[in-house]
């Protein structure tokens, strides 16, 4: 009886097997037979990220309070320049660029308002009248005293990316100050060929104030600034 069973079932798995080679071989009776395949797509969207600027450390976070201290200067009966350097090891200037501006961009700085002043407690100075030492008419008010910034001396370098480069961008050139003329001055020029993807650092950015006669002795002079990128 057992013998029998046995038979029976090897004739069954024959049977099995051959039907399974029948399907994998694609057909049986003309027809053919198609196996559920195990491979699944997927789908994935970068979106392009932005441009922007910052004022960073050196591990490129971004500095609270970043501030350009100016040379110190004694009280002079003559008008006199102090200087400073804009963009340091620790207070970086910064700019970024995640593919948003493919045409080239433009970094700029500039006071918060064109009527802006070096204020103190006591009085202020001016930093775009074109002359020394009193108002020369065109302003709107009769500060003396004009900013210069040269970027031409800065450093340019890029920062942490992995294949940008310097190329096609562009340091500018030294610059004054002149209210309703030059109120803005351009620091770096990217062109339609520099890298969709970068970042890059500033430092030593030049800066020189002429600071009229007879200015008043104080420690609290301050002007705010303000850099802007802006895709071209």
């Amino acid at each position: 009886m057992n013998k029998i069973i046995r038979k029976l079932l090897g004739k069954f798995n024959i049977a099995i097997a051959l039907m399974l080679a029948i399907v994998m071989a694609g057909g049986f009776g003309g027809a053919t037979y198609v196996l559920a395949s195990g491979t699944s797509t997927f789908g994935q969207t970068i979106n392009v990220g932005t441009l922007s600027t910052d004022i960073v450390d050196a591990a490129y976070s971004s500095v609270a309070s970043p501030a350009v201290a100016m040379n110190a200067v004694t009280f002079s009966f003559a008008y006199q320049t102090a200087t400073g350097s804009f963009g340091s090891a620790t207070e970086q200037i910064y700019v970024s660029n995640s593919d948003a501006a493919d045409g080239g961009w433009t970094l700029a700085v500039a006071p918060s308002a064109t009527t802006a002043f070096w204020d103190s407690a006591g009085t202020d100075f001016d930093f775009n009248d074109s002359t020394a030492s009193a108002g020369d008419g065109a302003d709107t008010d009769t500060l003396g005293g004009q900013m210069t910034v040269d970027p031409s001396v800065a450093t340019l370098a890029t920062s942490t990316c992995a294949s940008c480069v310097i190329t096609n961008i562009t340091k500018g050139a030294s610059t004054a100050y002149v209210e309703g003329a030059t109120n803005s001055v351009t620091l770096l020029t990217a062109a339609v060929a520099s890298d969709d993807i970068g970042k890059w650092t500033l430092q030593g950015v030049s800066i020189s104030q002429t600071i009229p006669a007879e200015q008043p002795a104080a420690s609290d002079y301050t002007l705010n600034m303000v850099l802007t990128v802006t895709a071209t």
